[in-house]
């Protein structure tokens, strides 16, 4: 799971990057108010991990790159390098 491997301010990043503030993540997915800073002490229901893993699902699909397209050259100072 993503949350697990995260860093609790990563997590609230991606909160707010989606929401804007956590306080309204809480409110849009009618979580309690203590729900997310619970989760960061280990005390938290099924339901808050779900919502919170569900926005860092979102967020790590959005900022998958498409590199397939991507042509690799060397910088032009190291064109002519060998």
């Amino acid at each position: 799971m993503l949350l697990d491997r995260m860093h609790p301010e990563d997590v609230k990043a991606a909160i707010r990057k989606r929401f804007g503030t956590v306080s309204r993540f809480i409110e849009v997915r009618g979580l309690p108010e203590t729900g997310v800073s619970d989760l960061f002490r280990g005390r938290t229901s099924r339901r808050v991990r779900d919502a919170v893993e569900s926005v860092l699902q979102e967020d790590a699909e959005s900022i998958k790159l498409d590199v397939s397209e991507t042509v690799t050259r060397p910088h032009r100072k190291n064109g002519g390098a060998k």
